[in-house]
């Protein structure tokens, strides 16, 4: 990249002639190109690229510098302000770090990782102040610090000082008010602050206890473990955090906040929202889209029961009255059916009459190559699921779409693939239980049973099948797709192919383009040759009943 060449240009000449006249004046012009962009003076430039020079080894300390530019540690005195300058506009940090078998310690620099993403893209760096922020950008830089520091990016010390500058500069938020008012120490508000940006900026409720030791720092971690793990903690004895429980047994490996510190500390975060806009995959209510679907008489009853069932006053009573008895109070059902016979839409219409969003799960994205990885992606579906539940307002719709990968028989584990069956017979665990304590709307579609594992069996509540279409429902879905078709037609095209709703839809689709390209509307016959090359096997036509 052009802006790295100037950069290292600059490195060569004053390695060649040190920061003299000499290099000044045959340097100039490449610390004007990189002035402009870091908007520094041409020492700063200098400092600047000498510290590039060494991303992504190691930190720099004074002396690398100074020796670079051959001069000693009291000539480079002189380069201080220039030196803080690169501070003040964020371009370097400072980390200290303890010198070997010596209790002294020595100040290094290295350049924060946006700086670089900005010269890889050849544009000016522009310094965040990052004051009087709203809520959520102020929890999503803390979480981008914390994650700073666990990547060694920042030390302890730097991280201390972002946060009373971040504090200092945005005291309207609820965090920063709050944890004045409980007067926390230090390592408490930075562990607070860790849970609530968890949450708000990564839709994740719990947080690794020893996880903590790399934001507080190894000293400071050994004496807050002892009486974390005891509770002796002012944030438990203040009831801001507890311990995972969500397995029957209190877990101490897992902290999460408190439904206080919730209430009080993210007052100004509506929670739910924010899942909405960090959740790709969701899809509210507004955007579904009205959609006649036509069905077998069967299906259509189970259908319309389901949809009645899910409308939120009903549910809420229906709810109310299992969990008096003892049952459990969450919804699991399966579509079943072969492809294109409207399980999928039947869901989103579902969702549009009862006034649910839906959070569609994209099943590939739940598998990894990593072990252990597509297990912990598939705890985060249901952790963000869980979230949105908690939160309050009407229950979306949790959809495993085409979920036939997760939902099949498990396998035996054999030495040949052992390492891939476990992990599918983990994620399949993982679903069984979370079905099992599940308190929401869960929806899986299958293009197929034969393969189906038992264990889930008995965790759907409703089952429903989804057959092709029968001559009536054919016929109306033919008129509805293609409205100036005839009902002799519709009867014609009805009888002769047996074809699904989306099939149907894709002929509709090829008539639309026909008649765009030839600018009239195809006829039945052009309609019935439409039809015999939508099937890639021409056997597969059934003509007639």
């Amino acid at each position: 990249m052009r802006t790295f060449e100037t950069f290292e240009k600059i490195i060569a000449l004053v390695k060649e002639n040190g920061l003299c006249d000499t290099f000044f004046a045959v340097a100039q012009e490449d610390l004007d190109t990189a002035g402009k962009l870091l908007h520094t003076n041409s020492v700063q430039t200098v400092i600047f690229a000498l510290l590039l020079e060494h991303f992504g080894d190691y930190q720099v300390c004074i002396d690398e510098i100074a020796e670079t530019i051959k001069c000693s540690r009291i000539q480079f005195i002189k380069y201080m302000d220039d030196l803080e300058e690169l501070k003040k506009k964020k371009l370097i940090r400072e980390t200290t770090c303890s010198r070997d078998h010596r209790r002294d310690s020595i100040v290094q620099y290295t350049i924060p990782l946006d700086v670089i993403n900005s010269l890889r893209n050849g544009i000016e760096y522009k310094v965040k102040l990052n004051e009087n922020l709203k809520p959520i950008d102020f929890f999503d830089y803390a979480d981008d610090l914390f994650s700073a520091i666990k990547e060694d990016e920042i030390d302890n010390e730097a991280l201390s000082f972002e946060l009373k500058y971040l504090y200092k500069h945005n005291e309207n938020i609820s965090f920063v008010k709050k944890q004045y008012e409980y007067n926390l120490s230090e390592t408490s508000s930075i562990i607070l602050l860790n849970l609530c940006s968890t949450l708000v900026s990564n839709n994740e409720e719990k947080v690794e206890t020893n996880d903590i030791s790399r934001i507080i720092g190894h000293h400071e971690f050994r004496n807050f473990i002892r009486s974390f793990k005891n509770k002796e903690h002012e944030l438990f004895i203040k009831d801001l955090v507890k311990f995972d429980s969500q397995k029957g047994f209190l877990d101490t490996e897992y902290c999460l906040l408190s439904q206080k510190a919730k209430d009080e500390f993210l007052a100004d975060v509506t929670l739910i929202e924010k899942d909405k806009c960090k959740n790709k995959h969701l899809i509210p209510v507004g955007k579904l889209s009205e959609k006649q679907l036509y069905y077998n008489e069967k299906t259509r009853n189970h259908i319309a029961e389901l949809t009645t069932l899910l409308l939120e006053d009903n549910l809420i009573n229906v709810q109310k009255r299992l969990s008096e008895n003892g049952m459990r109070t969450g919804f699991a059902c399966i579509f079943s059916g072969p492809p294109g016979t409207g399980k999928t839409e039947s869901v989103y219409q579902i969702a549009r009459k009862t006034g649910r969003d839906i959070m569609l799960v994209d099943i590939s994205e739940t598998k990894s190559c990593w072990f252990g990885e597509s297990e912990k992606l598939i705890k985060d579906v249901f952790n963000q699921y869980r979230n949105m539940v908690e939160s309050g307002g009407i229950t979306p719709i949790l959809l495993f779409n085409e979920a036939d990968a997760v939902l099949g028989k498990r396998r035996e584990i054999s030495l040949s693939s052992g390492g891939v069956d476990q992990t599918e017979n983990a994620i399949q665990n993982i679903i069984l239980q979370e079905m099992e304590n599940l308190k929401g709307i869960l929806i899986a579609t299958t293009n197929m049973t034969a393969n189906f594992d038992k264990a889930f069996e008995r965790r759907f509540l409703y089952k429903i099948e989804f057959d092709k279409p029968d001559f009536e429902a054919k016929k109306s879905i033919w008129k509805s797709n293609i409205t100036d078709l005839s009902d002799d037609d519709a009867a014609k095209l009805a009888q002769q192919f047996d074809f699904s709703g989306g099939q149907i839809e894709n002929i509709a689709r090829k008539a639309v383009v026909s008649f765009i390209l030839k600018g009239f509307t195809p006829s039945l016959s052009e309609l019935e040759a439409f039809c015999k090359e939508e099937l890639i096997v021409k056997h597969n036509i059934k003509i007639g009943f």
